[in-house]
């Protein structure tokens, strides 16, 4: 593997997201780790055509896919690393003043709009699939 594992930043139904270092560079990314045990052929096969969705696509606003690739008991998705999510920022913080908000819909916007010009639908859009960036980039995750 070409990456360094750091701390493990999250955990759902789909498997664990760690922040890593890629191997002989200072680049931070997520590296998401699938089990392939207990999956369907048809899941399978859907998170491979997610994955190439995500491969093709390249906006500020829609997490930068890196690299992916299997080993006998996962598939790795490798992505830019993003800072924080927008669910726990609402959950601690409780709001958010107007003009983040306002930053955060422009930026939500465009990103929806590149998809849907590309005839791509999000399906899963809810805060704990916005991430939030250096310098309050929103990066859009998770196609479902």
């Amino acid at each position: 593997m070409n990456y360094h594992i750091l701390d493990m930043i999250g955990e759902g139904s789909f498997g664990r997201v760690y922040k890593g270092r890629k191997k002989f560079s200072g680049q931070v990314v997520a590296l998401k780790f699938i089990p392939k045990v207990g999956r369907s052929e048809k899941e399978l096969r859907n998170l491979w055509r997610e994955i190439e969705i995500m491969r093709g696509l390249c906006h500020p606003n829609i997490v930068q896919m890196l690299d992916s690739f299997n080993t006998d008991k996962e598939v790795v998705v490798v992505t830019d690393y993003a800072e924080g999510e927008l669910f726990q920022i609402l959950e601690d913080d409780g709001s958010l003043p107007e003009e983040q908000v306002r930053e955060i819909a422009c930026q939500l916007v465009s990103a929806l709009y590149y998809l849907h010009s590309h005839r791509i639908l999000h399906r899963d859009m809810k805060p704990q699939n916005i991430l939030l960036g250096k310098g309050g980039v929103l990066k859009l995750c998770d196609f479902g």
